[in-house]
């Protein structure tokens, strides 16, 4: 049975590779960060670095600091790949020195160039968002046939009785990525059908 790990586990003394979990708080407080915990980091951030850990390579969490570039570049530079969890756009909140978002951006970006892999990437990040992108891959073999965007009421009144109807679903409104707004629907007291559509 699996126990619930209430840190980040001690890393492995000789890893595969070396990565990291990259975090931002934003200034404001709670009411900017509402997708973190009391450290200032997401809340998935102990179980990607376990993860990674107990895949037998190393995973530490940094805060990325917009005030010192150039130190973040060269303490960065010592990994082997990256874990970006900044939400897009945060750094360019107010209170974040300005062009923040475009520094960090280009140095991922280096890094990508140089062959280590950024996850993810800002190319993909602005070509793919995060919620259109589990739509683009629905037909493939790593999706899932039933991942549907709505835009409009109607696509909405169309389709998600359909979803529903086949397995719980997970509704995200369509801006924010900081745990806001996200709808867990499931059937009550019917079975789901066996296959969609």
């Amino acid at each position: 049975m699996a126990t619930r790990a209430h840190g980040v586990l001690p890393q492995p003394a000789d890893p595969k590779y070396r990565l990291v979990h990259i975090g931002f708080t934003s200034p404001g407080g709670p009411t900017h960060n509402v997708d973190k915990d009391a450290h200032g980091y997401r809340y998935d951030s102990i179980g990607i670095c376990n993860g990674v850990i107990n895949a037998g390579a190393s995973c530490v969490r940094l805060q990325y600091d917009p005030t010192d570039p150039e130190r973040m570049a060269r303490e960065l530079a010592q990994y082997d790949g990256y874990i970006v969890r900044i939400n897009p756009g945060q750094l360019s909140r107010p209170g974040v020195p300005q062009g923040a978002q475009r520094v960090f951006d280009e140095l991922m970006d280096s890094f990508v160039h140089a062959g280590k892999p950024v996850w993810s990437s800002p190319q993909v990040q602005k070509s793919m968002g995060a919620k259109d992108a589990l739509v683009r891959i629905n037909g493939m073999a790593c999706g899932l046939s039933d991942t549907l965007a709505y835009y409009t009421p109607e696509e909405f009144k169309a389709n998600f009785v359909k979803t529903a109807a086949f397995q719980p679903r997970v509704i995200k409104q369509n801006r924010g990525s900081a745990g806001e707004g996200i709808w867990l629907c499931w059937l009550v007291d019917k079975p789901y059908c066996e296959k969609f559509g």
